[in-house]
């Protein structure tokens, strides 16, 4: 990957290494391929596709909320352009989505045809038929085809729905792809000049959806960026969270309330419940959406627990409903330099240190899967009496723990102060004194604590590659 220049920031394509995988593989495969794409507006579906069908012979058809007709004399063109089109007459548009399938699965041939219908909601609104008609050509054509026929949209409720029982594509999806945020190390490669405590900074900020990460200058100050990104109301990203919520929930208003709630810090049930006086379906659905988590002391069995908490998975939604959603009057009224100023600057620390709580257990699964840590689980503990709060801590499958660390986002060694709070919070959890301990700082613990065997790690070893 190179590095441009003049903006610092990497020319190619980043990550998606797991989702790669999943679309070769589908493409790879004997006989016909039919491909579910998802995830939420804006997380880069698109751009993915498009990378992934560039070097490969590919219709490539982005719906544009037409009428039926319409969409089906776009589409002609489309397959024209690329296969057949000494078959398709000028003016000519396929009179069904059957018929056109039909002619790519005659023309494909046996080399293999990608065939992408991107924003696919669309076209189901123009002809609520076409489900059923797909699956009917898979069932019919399709499955002993060269066709990989790729169903890609935003809204993920519908997108979901077409796998469900009683759907008509029910069972017959060969390859199911999500697409998410990226990890904060790919989010740092769109940065490379930044230090590794600032490109924590813009993944706490914007998290992992590329293309908020490309509108970060890294040759401009941390609150320039935001006085331009959050600052001003013309800049896209003060409203971008209510359109991706828009597009999956009904009850979006709703779906704002708890989210608002949550980001200002009402994390129980009853809580959230009293400030968002929202129905009892909203939490289910955003648990489902992965824009809620639900968490529990990881020593106890989330089934029967009701020591829950919920908190915002995403740190660009964080972000949002903590310091935007709350002063959206104020920046649309020309006060977002105030707003940078007076609310987001002073309490930004304690923003980016939940998340970076969130990246070091990230990283402490790493550890674990490489078998640097015993453990089948990690997550956080803390007591009911609310003296006691563990960040990270390790479980066996009989839900003991395995091993404990604290994590603090400050620009020091961490000393004995934190190892000691730490060993109080173990014996406050009944845990093994002995237990392996670690520390997560900026700059991982000091030599003292290192040398009586605590783990140390720092941003360095967190951005290091696995293995």
């Amino acid at each position: 990957m190179q590095v441009a220049a003049e903006t610092g920031k990497p020319d190619g394509f980043i990550g998606r290494a797991h989702e790669q995988a999943n679309f070769d593989r589908a493409y790879d495969r004997a006989g016909g391929a039919l491909v579910l794409v998802y995830g939420r507006r804006r997380i880069g579906k698109s751009f993915l596709l498009e990378h992934l069908t560039e070097r490969r012979r590919t219709v490539f058809y982005q719906a544009a909320q037409l009428a039926a007709g319409d969409e089906l004399a776009s589409f002609t063109a489309a397959v024209a352009a690329v296969v057949g089109g000494e078959y398709l007459p000028a003016g000519f548009a396929f009179p069904a989505w059957e018929a056109a399938l039909d002619f790519l699965a005659e023309r494909s041939g046996s080399e293999r045809l990608v065939v992408v219908l991107d924003e696919f909601p669309y076209l189901c609104d123009a002809d609520p038929t076409l489900p059923a008609v797909i699956q009917r050509w898979w069932d019919k054509r399709g499955r002993a085809s060269s066709i990989m026929l790729v169903l890609c949209g935003s809204a993920q409720t519908f997108m979901e729905s077409l796998e469900k029982q009683a759907a008509p594509l029910h069972g017959r999806f060969t390859t199911r792809i999500h697409v998410g945020p990226i990890g904060y190390r790919d989010a740092a490669v769109f940065h490379p000049s930044l230090s590794r405590a600032d490109q924590i900074r813009v993944y706490a900020i914007l998290g992992g959806t590329p293309i908020y990460l490309h509108r970060w200058d890294p040759r401009a100050s941390l609150r320039a960026n935001l006085l331009t990104l959050f600052g001003d109301p013309a800049s896209g990203l003060t409203d971008s969270v209510e359109l991706s919520l828009t597009t999956d929930l009904p009850d979006s208003q709703g779906a704002f309330r708890t989210m608002h709630a949550v980001g200002l810090g009402k994390t129980s049930y009853n809580d959230i419940l009293q400030s968002a006086r929202m129905n009892e379906r909203v939490i289910p659905r955003l648990l489902n959406l992965g824009l809620l988590t639900k968490r529990v002391p990881i020593t106890e069995d989330p089934e029967r627990t009701r020591r829950s908490v919920y908190t915002i998975a995403d740190p660009n939604f964080a972000f949002y409903f903590r310091f935007i959603h709350p002063n959206r009057g104020r920046i649309d009224r020309g006060f977002g330099a105030q707003v940078v100023d007076d609310i987001i600057l002073p309490n930004l620390d304690t923003h980016i240190g939940h998340i970076f709580e969130d990246i070091a257990r990230d990283y402490v699964r790493e550890l674990m899967n490489r078998k640097e840590l015993h453990g089948v689980d990690v997550g956080a503990w803390w007591s009911t009496d609310g003296r006691h709060e563990i960040d990270i801590v390790g479980v066996a499958a009989n839900r003991q723990p395995t091993f404990a660390g604290s994590v603090k986002w400050r620009d020091a060694e961490l000393g004995k102060a934190v190892l000691t709070s730490l060993d109080e919070g173990i014996a406050g959890m009944k845990g093994d004194p002995s237990l392996p301990r670690l520390l997560v700082g900026r700059r991982g613990a000091s030599a003292a604590i290192r040398r009586i065997g605590v783990r140390s790690i720092s941003l360095a070893d967190l951005y290091a590659q696995p293995g």
